[in-house]
């Protein structure tokens, strides 16, 4: 006789087998999300440049705009009033600044110039030498320069030894393309001032007439 399987059997075998298969889905699917998890996760990189500039700031401001001799003699030294001063600010330099100082003279030499008639005063002497002791009756015409400190603190600069004179020595000035520095400073500053003496002599040959001369201070980074 053929055993009889009872429809309950039937369905409990069924219901075992639909449970195992579930669960190899579910493993599956289990499996399949984890994979997809750690591809999702993968992380990628990109960079960003950052720059920026510091800007060095040079000035240079000379007060008064004019300074004046009178009557030049050929007996004594004549100093010109009032002094003339140059305030130089360097911000955000390393290697600091320097002021250098050009004569418009004429296309030569530095000088006290007139044009009626044409003549220069040289400066400082007639070999237009870098620097010379102003006499009596022998044509000669510079400057001399110290330094101080606007508002009175801190450290002065150095000063060129052509300028850092004094008496009757004078520094020479020079024309054209050329510049001749007259301070310097290593580092970054501010407030900084260089006073400037200008001096002159004649001779009893001298020309007579208005003799003129125009000086420029500029400050560029070392």
């Amino acid at each position: 006789m053929k055993e009889k399987i009872s429809p309950l059997v039937v369905f409990g075998i069924f219901g075992v087998l639909a449970s195992i298969l579930l669960i190899v889905l579910f493993g599956t699917i289990g499996v399949e999300e984890v994979i997809l998890s750690d591809s999702a996760s993968a992380a990628t990189s990109s960079n960003v440049a950052v720059t920026a500039e510091v800007t060095t700031s040079i000035s240079c401001d000379s007060s008064p705009g004019s300074t004046a001799f009178g009557p030049l003699s050929s007996t004594a030294t004549t100093t010109a009033s009032p002094n003339a001063s140059t305030t130089m600010a360097c911000a955000n330099s390393g290697n600091g600044c320097t002021l250098y100082v050009k004569d418009a003279g004429n296309t030569t030499n530095g000088g006290l110039a007139t044009d009626t008639p044409a003549y220069l005063i040289p400066s400082p002497n007639a070999a237009f030498a870098a620097s010379t002791t102003l006499a009596a009756n022998v044509e000669g015409y510079g400057i001399q320069a110290t330094s101080t400190v606007a508002g009175g603190s801190g450290n002065s600069l150095p000063v060129e030894l052509r300028y850092a004179v004094t008496d009757n020595d004078v520094g020479g000035l020079v024309v054209g393309s050329e510049t001749q520095a007259l301070a310097t400073a290593n580092s970054s500053t501010t407030g900084r001032e260089v006073l400037i003496t200008h001096l002159a002599v004649v001779s009893d040959v001298t020309p007579g007439g208005n003799y003129v001369d125009t000086i420029t201070y500029s400050c560029l980074a070392n």
